[in-house]
This record gives structure tokens, C-alpha cells and sequence, in this order.
């Protein structure tokens, strides 16, 4: 029976959120959601797009997500962020556009730490009206504990449990105090690639270990088709770290680094999925597809087939 606190506590719930039913994305035990950054970058228009992520969702029978920062931001400043990087990694750029760039990283800066939390609230009731959760949130540490700060204030709004960060052991290190203040699970996702020298990225399985030792809330979000294109044997390293990892990224990538539907690569996603399984560790598995594509949420749904099937 409800008390008379937790009816006034509903009376103040959208009407849409009271009613919404939680889609149940779990198979053979494994949690299964998505990593909404694949329907950033294929040219679909900024507005609007969080109802082609929910419905796409809602047909595949997906009930969580890792939001990914960029779809609920200003789509102006990721234009000119984008526009001034360089054509390929370690490529050049003019003074001029690498300017242009560092002003609209400024001004995106700016917006974060201003716009009112309500903006990321409407963002929830959206999802909490479909039924799905935003349990991640992948987004951008900043530059200072004000910035920090409000990440970890926008992942509480959206309801998130765990943020994942693609940070350098520098930032981590910056990070981990106030993680364990806010109690978040921060995934340390890093950029898996055996060929980097650079000691301040992680990028090394053994350089993920020593971020983990950082701070107790820290856990790794790992894409293995990432780590496949960059030399791993991702099957190994999820076992051996399998009490560590928080999300596992599914996308299926060549080992010359070029993402393909799934079952045409050589990532391991079926022997990672039935291990999970067989684990029974809490660990999400997110659709994460992100080859060219004409019909996103097809590949969306198509994929998930794919990993249902594994198990």
C-alpha cells in the first residue's frame, strides 16, 4: 500500500513517466542496451534525434542506454569542434581552424556549466516515457573541478549510474577524488591500441589495470571491436578482467580496424556474450554498430538478433 509521502511524491511525476513500462532488454541473464553515439555522424539531422534513438530502440526491444553527451548538446559547436579537427589521426591543421576549434570548445564549455538542468530533465522524461533507462552516460571530463562537477550534476538529472570517460591517465588521475565524492562508477574507456607509445593514453591492457588502481570507482567500458582493430585479443581480456568491466561496447570490427556488420569481422562478440553469460557478472553488453550504414535502426535491431542468437 502506498503511504500518503509516496502519493505525494507521484502526484509530481509526469503522467507519461507513471505509466511507462520498463522494456526488459535482459537475455539469458546478460543486459543488453545500446550506445546511442552510433546515430551521431551519419547525417541525420540533430533535431529530432533523440525520437529516431528512442524509437529504434523501442522496435528492437532494447530498455537501456548509454547516452552519448553530443546528441543533447548544442549541434552549432560539434560542428565547428569537428570541422577544425585534424582530416586523420596525428593529420595537421591550419593555426587558423585549430583557433577556431579551441573558441568552440570554449563556448560548448560555457553552455554546460549554464544551461539549467531542466534541458537534461526533459531529455530523461523522454526515455522514461518509452520505458527506457539511461543507465550510462559518456561524456567529456572538462578542464576543471567545475566542469567535472557539472558532468557528474548532468548524470545524476539524466539518471545515470555510470559515466564513461575516454580519458588519459593525467585526467583519471584528476578524476578520482571526486568520483568516489559523488559516488558514481566512472568507465574508464581509453583508446585500446597495442601500436600507441604514448605513455599518457591508455591504451595497453596492463595501463587499464593501472587506472583501475586509481580509485575504487573506477571500472572499465571496453569496445572490443575497438580493441580487436587495435591488436588484442579481446576474448582474453575481458576474462581476465571480467569483476572489472562495467559496459562491454558489441561492434564487430577487422583486425585492419574497419567496423562491418556483425559476423564479418574478426571480433570474438559471440564467445564475449556467452562468457558474460556463463560469468554472471553484472556487466551491460551495448550495441554499439557504427559501420556506414543507410538504415541505422535496421542494423540496430539486426544486431541485436545477432547476439540473441549467440546466447
Amino acid at each position: 500500500m502506498f503511504s500518503r509521502r509516496d502519493l505525494g511524491k507521484m502526484a509530481f511525476l509526469p503522467v507519461s513517466t507513471m505509466l511507462a513500462k520498463k522494456i526488459d532488454s535482459t537475455v539469458q541473464g546478460v543486459q543488453f542496451g545500446l550506445q546511442s553515439y552510433i546515430f551521431s555522424g551519419i547525417g541525420l539531422p540533430h533535431d529530432g534525434i533523440l525520437d529516431v534513438v528512442i524509437k529504434s530502440m523501442v522496435e528492437s526491444g532494447l530498455g537501456e542506454c548509454d547516452l552519448f553527451a553530443p546528441l543533447v548538446e548544442p549541434p552549432q559547436l560539434w560542428e565547428r569542434i569537428r570541422a577544425g579537427a585534424p582530416a586523420r589521426p596525428g593529420g595537421q591543421v591550419t593555426a587558423e581552424a585549430a583557433a577556431a576549434r579551441a573558441q568552440a570548445r570554449e563556448e560548448l564549455a560555457k553552455w554546460r556549466m549554464t544551461v539549467s538542468l531542466d534541458h537534461f530533465r526533459a531529455v530523461r522524461n523522454k526515455f522514461d516515457a518509452a520505458g527506457i533507462a539511461i543507465h550510462g552516460l559518456s561524456a567529456f571530463p572538462g578542464s576543471t573541478v567545475e566542469e567535472l562537477t557539472r558532468t557528474f550534476d548532468i548524470a545524476s538529472v539524466l539518471g545515470a549510474r555510470i559515466v564513461t570517460l575516454g580519458i588519459t591517465f593525467p585526467a583519471a588521475m584528476r578524476v578520482a577524488s571526486l568520483a568516489e565524492r559523488r559516488d558514481f562508477i566512472v568507465g574508464i574507456q581509453g583508446e585500446p591500441n597495442l601500436s600507441l607509445t604514448d605513455p599518457d593514453v591508455i591504451c595497453k591492457p596492463g595501463q587499464y589495470d593501472k587506472a583501475l588502481s586509481l580509485s575504487r570507482s573506477y571500472r572499465i567500458s571496453i569496445d572490443i571491436g575497438d580493441a580487436t582493430g587495435g591488436g588484442y585479443d579481446s576474448l582474453a581480456f575481458v576474462k581476465d578482467r571480467l569483476d572489472r568491466i562495467a559496459v562491454i561496447y558489441l561492434k564487430d570490427r577487422r583486425k585492419d580496424r574497419v567496423s562491418v556488420p556483425w559476423g564479418e569481422g574478426d571480433t570474438p562478440i559471440k564467445e564475449v556474450l556467452r562468457l558474460v553469460k556463463d560469468s554472471k557478472y553484472p556487466i551491460r553488453c551495448y550495441i554499439d554498430c557504427d559501420y556506414k550504414t543507410t538504415d541505422r535502426p535496421a542494423d540496430v535491431k539486426r544486431s541485436f538478433g545477432y547476439a540473441k542468437a549467440a546466447l
